[in-house]
């Protein structure tokens, strides 16, 4: 038996199989925008008939909901809704900002992760790493670089690491790093990336308790649930909405 991640908020595409303990038997991650949709299927085909598994071996999902590309976001949740509808088995859905930052947690400091969005926006987040243990000190959101980066300043302590992560990263550096003397700050990660086994390793309590507690015939509900955290409109619909508020405006006149 086995467990599934499976993240496509990123222009990277990550999937990891794990057995029913966590521990990694698997894990692919490769950069390869807008082409998510044609390869995730296959390669967790290959993935699991490497592991000698079957898709009906598998007993729960993990995947990331975003925030992050709208339709990369929206190809990985609906891959994972309809897997784990399919074979009635539990999903859980985790922030991908977060998988990004858990790949940092036996470090001490705080990790702020940021990709670009867009317009001088990212979206973000900040965790509290400390040997192990993990915090959300700044909720997920899309924000002006610079009003994320008050808020970073905000809710950093005396002395404290800065690690930041996210194809923003060496920019925000150089940027703000005469903005922050008091604190160290790394340049962690350059790319906007998250890696399934960490997803895997950020869900699996959650994911546990799910299996052990829900009856036959009940998570096919999860699958319904389970939302994207998309955080803003695609751009069509955006265009969409605008021109109808002018054509809007151009009635009442």
């Amino acid at each position: 038996m086995a467990l599934l991640a499976i993240d496509t908020a990123t222009p990277t595409l990550a999937l990891a199989v794990s057995d029913d303990d966590g521990h990694v038997l698997a894990a692919f991650a490769s950069r390869i925008p807008k082409m998510h949709a044609t390869y995730a299927h296959p390669l967790m085909d290959e993935m699991l008939a490497v592991l000698s598994l079957e898709p009906q071996d598998i007993r729960g999902v993990i995947v990331g909901v975003g925030p992050g590309s709208y339709t990369g976001v929206r190809i990985g949740v609906t891959f994972a809704k309809v897997f784990a509808y399919a074979l009635d088995i539990p999903i859980i859905g985790e922030s991908s900002l977060a998988a990004a930052a858990f790949a940092l947690r036996t470090h001490c400091g705080v990790v702020a992760v940021m990709w670009d969005a867009r317009r001088k926006s990212v979206y973000s987040a900040v965790y509290r790493v400390q040997y192990g243990t993990f915090q959300e000190v700044l909720a997920e959101g899309k924000r002006e670089i610079a009003a994320f980066m008050t808020s970073l300043a905000q809710v950093v302590q005396k002395d404290e690491a800065i690690y930041l992560v996210g194809d923003v990263a060496k920019a925000i550096y150089e940027q703000y790093a005469s903005t922050f003397l008091l604190h160290p700050l790394i340049v962690a990660d350059e790319t906007a990336s998250v890696y399934a086994e960490h997803l895997l390793a950020l869900g699996y309590p959650e994911l546990c308790t799910k299996m052990q507690s829900r009856e036959v015939g009940d998570h096919g509900k999860d699958a319904h649930v389970l939302v994207p955290r998309y955080l803003q409109l695609a751009e069509a619909e955006a265009r969409w909405l605008e021109k109808r508020r002018g054509s809007t405006g151009n009635e009442s006149e």
